[in-house]
């Protein structure tokens, strides 16, 4: 059996006491293997967000259990979560959120520093990763110099840049026209597979779902169809 890059098993997330209180989600089982692409889809509100940052142990869930490559961190305290998020985890946005006074390349340099990555490695990982997604001769250029579809390139290879595990992709095409943002969807795809990674894409955009290896939709905080696998590799 293949040890799922992440699962997360009966999780449940609440928000607020009495009537106040919101269940954002609730018994949710989800797991994801090496060389897949998820599609997490549903309407506003159905708890998209809140399962992705569980997943990417920003959010502790009220109940349930979440396995990192086999590793139990529901319970692990802040600072061991953070070193996750920062060596186990990439993550791309709605929004590229890249830093305004750094170029392309500064901006995978940036992250390399974080973890510590020696000088020379990170240039080399950084070049190479700009040149397989076609930003090698934009890389020298501020963010407000790029078009939407550039800057979410180069947030992709921000994301690999600490050559996670697992990729969370929320909303990443929102603010990008159909054609761009199929082009963004076909580069992830291509990292998933080609390197072997896991990971989640949160989309409204359902003609872009075919780029997918499968399909999870979310209603009211409750996943539909078959959540936890499709076929052995999920298993």
């Amino acid at each position: 059996m293949t040890t799922p890059v992440l699962e997360l098993t009966n999780i449940s997330k609440r928000f607020g006491e009495g009537e106040a209180r919101v269940d954002a989600l609730s018994a949710v089982s989800l797991r994801v293997v090496r060389g897949e692409l998820v599609a997490l889809i549903g309407p506003s509100g159905s708890g998209k967000s809140t399962l992705v940052s569980i997943a990417g142990a920003l959010l502790t869930p009220s109940e349930g259990r979440l396995y990192l490559n086999g590793e139990d961190i529901t319970d692990s305290p802040g600072q061991q979560r953070a070193r996750l998020r920062l060596r186990e985890i990439g993550f791309i946005f709605q929004g590229s959120n890249l830093i305004s006074y750094l170029t392309g390349r500064e901006q995978l340099l940036f992250i390399a520093d974080l973890i510590g990555l020696p000088n020379g490695d990170a240039r080399r990982q950084a070049y190479r990763l700009l040149d397989e997604l076609g930003m090698a001769r934009r890389a020298d250029h501020y963010p407000e110099e790029l078009s939407g579809g550039e800057r979410q390139r180069i947030a992709i290879a921000r994301a690999l840049m600490n050559d996670p595990a697992l990729i969370l992709a929320d909303e990443p095409t929102a603010s990008l026209d159909s054609r761009r943002g199929r082009a963004v969807v076909e580069l992830l795809a291509r990292e998933v597979h080609e390197r072997d990674k896991a990971a989640v894409l949160v989309t409204h955009d359902e003609r872009l779902l075919d780029l997918c290896d499968r399909v999870v939709h979310i209603a009211d905080g409750r996943l539909t169809g078959m959540p936890v696998g499709a076929g052995s590799a999920a298993m």
